[in-house]
């Protein structure tokens, strides 16, 4: 289907009496079209191996931008999990933690000062035949046979998770990610290990 000239488009504006930033919009889409406008979503899976775990996937995110064949746009990275977050620094050992370090990274200093693991948290408190009188009672996965009910005791994750967001939007120029030298974009764990899953999403002009 071939665009509507411009004048065309003026016509519409003056029989639907549109106001003057009306007309800015429509003539911004037919621009757009012009430059081949298009959007890919792909989903990846991840297993983590510990609380506050870093992860980092600028490589994935990269890789997915490139197969996209999108040269200018954006790229929005989200996150399945209420607990798992995701987030754009310097992925430097003591900030974030490594497998090599085996003390208190930065990170987990700051998170968990906000928010212990061992502070007393009424989401933890999971009623069962075990705690008949548990003030949590509902959003909890399905009890055994005996009546218990095998739920995360993991309120500091969901308050940690106040902290971090849950998705980020970077710039895409000439097909390829906008950061700067030590931006890195990272997923973080904030309960137990598990696999876990996030999306990408990637739009924009291919020309």
């Amino acid at each position: 289907m071939r665009n509507p000239p411009l004048s065309g488009i003026n016509h519409i504006f003056k029989n639907t009496k549109s106001l003057k930033s009306s007309t800015n919009i429509l003539i911004l889409v037919k621009r757009e079209h012009n430059m081949a406008f298009k959007t890919i979503t792909k989903t990846y899976s991840i297993k983590t191996n510990r609380r506050l775990q870093f992860i980092t996937i600028t490589d994935k995110v990269e890789e997915t931008i490139k197969e996209s064949g999108i040269k200018t746009g954006l790229v929005v990275v989200q996150t399945h999990h209420t607990t798992f977050r995701i987030w754009v620094n310097e992925d430097e050992k003591n900030l974030v933690g490594h497998n090599e370090i085996d003390y208190e990274h930065d990170l987990m200093k700051v998170l968990d000062k906000f928010a212990h693991p061992n502070e007393e948290y009424k989401h933890n408190d999971v009623k069962d035949t075990r705690n008949p009188a548990g003030k949590r009672d509902t959003h909890l996965c399905e009890p055994d046979e005996e009546g218990i009910c095998y739920e995360c005791r993991n309120g500091h994750s969901h308050a940690q998770a106040m902290i971090l967001p849950h998705s980020i939007t970077m710039i895409i120029e000439n097909g390829k990610l906008l950061k700067g030298h030590w931006q890195e974009i990272m997923v973080c764990e904030l309960d137990h290990d598990r696999t876990r899953k996030y999306s990408i999403l990637v739009q924009g002009n291919n020309k």
